[in-house]
């Protein structure tokens, strides 16, 4: 939920259905954590979240109705490989000094690790 204390507090939906979970791009299964990437404008780039019991990370765009990407981790499985998650429940991002997302460093829960992601473009 984003929550804006200019509009009164009322929240609006970034990703997910209060609904439903699952493991669609646009859905979540108890997301745990959340960082906001910011553009070089300072206008929010993404939403990047801890999907956690998808062990997965996924970067969600700000305006396309919440269409998410998985920068890493794998919705059908969990795992200790360098590409794999356990339920994450947390992220955070490095950016450089021109802005740039230099990696997604996540908290990799039930691994007892913290991995840092290269961002894939």
């Amino acid at each position: 939920q984003r929550c804006a204390p200019s509009d009164g507090g009322v929240c609006t939906t970034i990703v997910g259905d209060k609904y439903r979970w699952g493991n669609a791009s646009n859905l979540l299964s108890y997301p745990c954590g959340v960082a906001i990437e910011q553009g070089m404008d300072g206008v929010v780039a993404a939403y990047v979240v801890a999907d956690t019991w998808n062990s997965r990370v996924q970067r969600c765009a700000p305006s396309d109705g919440g269409v998410c990407t998985t920068i890493v981790g794998d919705k059908y499985r969990w795992g200790n490989a360098s590409n794999l998650l356990s339920y994450p429940c947390g992220v955070a991002i490095e950016q450089g000094m021109d802005g740039v997302v230099a990696a997604y460093v996540v908290a990799d829960t039930w691994n007892s690790r913290v991995q840092r992601c290269a961002p894939s473009d």
